[in-house]
Parts: structure tokens; C-alpha cells; sequence
């Protein structure tokens, strides 16, 4: 009985990897990474090239110290190298080309693993005092945006950067970090485009570059570029409606009124004050200085109503409010206390006497009789 084949794993016909190890110089060698370039960006999961670089950082040669700051990094910061990694890792070499290219990004990854460390160790110092969840939206969001621009490039409908935003809540300082990397990622779009319209005397970097990008033709560059524009603008939309605004603790009405000086009752008069907290709001607050004879009235001029500061009453319109001298408070007062708001001004109006401004600050001479 003829033997089964065993049935490959891609969907795509896998390369000869044991014959493409065989390259002897530099230009075998690019060229076995160009044939199998489209392969490994087709089949192989960004997960798979993550965990190639990080475990081909520990062969790079770079001191120690190096490599812990650069594994340190977060995944996103491997987009492109992490397939130079898994090339390296079925070869057993890796092309200068793309050594050079990994060179060059590595002062942004040492950037982002230094980032990523304090980061770290500040949650450390956070968790020994208070446990705190820690956060992976941004992360998330970045993994997604890289899953869109790879959807793109194979001709697939994306998710757009304001709808990703829409399922995955960052907070403002997320929003800046995305930014900042969505930027990064523009800015060597927009230098692909540029070095691709040179038409001779180009550098090794912006060679480089075009290699890194062939899977990707003008069209797709185009729609990436937009991608990222469109994107970048929700971002700022984003940031600008969840800006933080400090809502302010409201004060307790007992305080606001504890310095208002006034007399809490008389005997003479057999008339106890009402709580100051009813002023608060109130369209009009009726006051009697014991010492001066003076009935007071405090009209609001505004539909907030009166407010208290310290020891004045606040809010008050000075043409409509005023004060008059009572002739005979003890028969008066009484009637003022039972009246509708109403009846008490026409009561009120009947009072002979000139009107006055009154006082803005109250004083331990008067009696709080009524808010309306």
C-alpha cells in the first residue's frame, strides 16, 4: 500500500529550506530571503516571528545588557523584523541586508524596551501597595491595526483605526502612546513613497526599505497611507472628547452656611430663625435686623436662586431688594411670617417708610424669618 503524504500545514507550497541554507554569498543569500519573502508574510503568525526575534536577540552578539533591554521591547515594536528573525531561524543565517536594517531599529527598540521596564517596575511599586489590573487595550489596539494594514495588503477588507477605537476603550495617555507609534509607522510610509520616486542614486537604507515593502504595489501604499491618515485623525477626535474634566465634590450645604452669622431666635418676639441651608437656591429670603427695626428682602437675579459666602448672602438683584423700617414689629411680624408670597408683598408695600439697600453681609442681629 503506497504511503500517505503528509499534509502540509500552509496553505501555500512551503520552500526548500534545507536547499536555500545552501547560499554561499551575500547575493544568494538576499535572494533566497526575496523568494520566500511573500511565503513567510502570508503564512507565518505574528506570534510565530515575535518569539523568532526574541529568541534570535539571544544570538545577535549584542552585550547582555543589550538584549534584555531590547526582549524588554513590546510585540508590536517587531512588525517587520520578526520576519527576518524566522527566515534566520529556518536558514541558519540571516542576509547582511536585514541585519543592517535590524541595526538601524535599534535604538527605537531600545527606546521602547526602557519604556517598557520603568513601566514595569512602577506597577511593581504600585501592586506592593494596592493591587492594580493592568492594562492591554493599547496593545490590543496596535496588534489590530497591524492585523488591518496586513488585510490591506492582501487585498481584504479592514477594520478602520475610529471603529477598532470604538471596541477597544483607551484612556488619554493610551491614546497619545498610539499616536505616537501609529506616527512612526506613517512617517516610513510616507519615506517609502518618497525614496520609491528616486529613480537612481539611492542609498543602501532606502533600498532597504523598498525591499521590506515589496509585497506592497502603489495602490496598496496608497490605501495603507489613508488608512493611517484616517486613522491618526480619529485618534485626535478620540483625545479631544475624553479630554479629563475634574468635576468638582459637591460641598455640603451645613458647611457653606456655617459662618453666616445670624440670631438663631428672639423672646421678645417669640420668633425662631429658619435653617440658613433653606436660603441656598432660593428665589427670595426675608430677614429682620432686632437692633435696626429693619425688614429685609433678598430677591434672587437669577433663576439659580440666592447662594451664601461666608457671612453675605450672594445672588441678590440690588434694584429689587431692599429693606424698610418696621413701626410696630411686634404686630407685624407675626402677620409677615403667615402671608403667601403674594399677600406678604402687598402687605409689605402698604408699609410706610422709604426703601433701602440692604445689607450684603448678615449680622448676629437678624432673624432669618422666611425663604419663598
Amino acid at each position: 500500500m503506497a504511503k500517505l503524504k503528509k499534509r502540509s500545514q500552509y496553505l501555500m507550497a512551503e520552500p526548500n529550506w534545507a536547499k536555500l541554507s545552501l547560499a554561499q554569498n551575500e547575493e544568494e543569500k538576499y535572494q533566497a530571503w526575496a523568494d520566500t519573502r511573500y511565503f513567510i508574510h502570508q503564512e507565518i503568525s505574528s506570534r510565530e516571528s515575535y518569539k523568532a526575534f526574541r529568541d534570535w536577540i539571544s544570538k545577535s552578539g549584542w552585550e547582555k545588557k543589550i538584549q534584555d533591554r531590547v526582549k524588554a521591547a513590546p510585540d508590536y515594536c517587531y512588525i517587520s523584523i520578526g520576519e527576518h528573525a524566522w527566515f534566520s531561524a529556518k536558514v541558519g543565517w540571516m542576509p547582511q541586508q536585514l541585519r543592517d536594517y535590524i541595526e538601524k531599529r535599534l535604538p527605537y527598540l531600545l527606546e521602547k524596551g526602557d519604556k517598557a521596564i520603568e513601566e514595569k517596575k512602577n506597577k511593581a511599586e504600585v501592586i506592593k501597595l494596592k493591587p492594580k489590573v493592568i492594562r492591554t487595550q493599547l496593545e490590543q489596539l496596535l496588534s489590530a491595526t497591524d492585523e488591518s494594514m496586513d488585510n490591506l495588503s492582501d487585498g481584504k477588507k479592514a477594520a478602520s483605526i475610529e471603529s477598532l477605537l470604538k471596541q477597544i476603550a483607551l484612556i488619554p495617555k493610551e491614546l497619545a502612546e498610539a499616536h505616537n507609534e501609529l506616527s512612526s509607522i506613517k512617517d516610513e510610509v510616507d519615506e517609502l513613497v518618497r525614496v520609491r520616486k528616486i529613480k537612481g542614486g539611492r542609498s543602501d537604507w532606502d533600498e532597504q526599505l523598498i525591499e521590506g515593502y515589496s509585497h506592497w504595489n502603489t495602490p496598496t501604499t496608497r490605501k495603507v497611507l489613508a488608512f493611517l491618515t484616517e486613522g491618526l485623525a480619529a485618534i485626535d477626535s478620540f483625545t479631544a472628547t475624553k479630554k479629563t474634566v475634574r468635576r468638582r465634590k459637591p460641598q455640603d450645604p451645613r458647611k457653606i452656611v456655617a459662618r453666616l452669622r445670624h440670631l438663631k431666635a428672639d423672646k421678645d418676639f417669640n420668633i425662631a430663625s429658619i435653617n440658613p441651608v433653606d436660603i441656598l437656591g432660593s428665589t427670595e429670603v426675608w430677614t429682620y435686623d432686632v437692633k435696626r427695626k429693619r425688614l429685609g428682602l433678598y430677591m434672587s437675579a437669577n433663576p439659580g436662586g440666592l447662594n451664601v459666602h461666608g457671612t453675605s448672602i450672594q445672588g441678590y438683584d440690588d434694584d429689587l431688594s431692599y429693606e424698610k423700617t418696621l413701626r410696630k414689629p411686634e404686630e407685624q411680624l407675626p402677620l409677615i411670617i403667615k402671608k403667601s408670597k403674594k399677600a406678604l408683598h402687598e402687605q409689605v408695600g402698604k408699609v410706610r417708610g422709604k426703601q433701602m439697600k440692604v445689607k450684603t453681609r448678615i449680622n448676629p442681629n437678624m432673624l432669618l424669618l422666611k425663604v419663598q
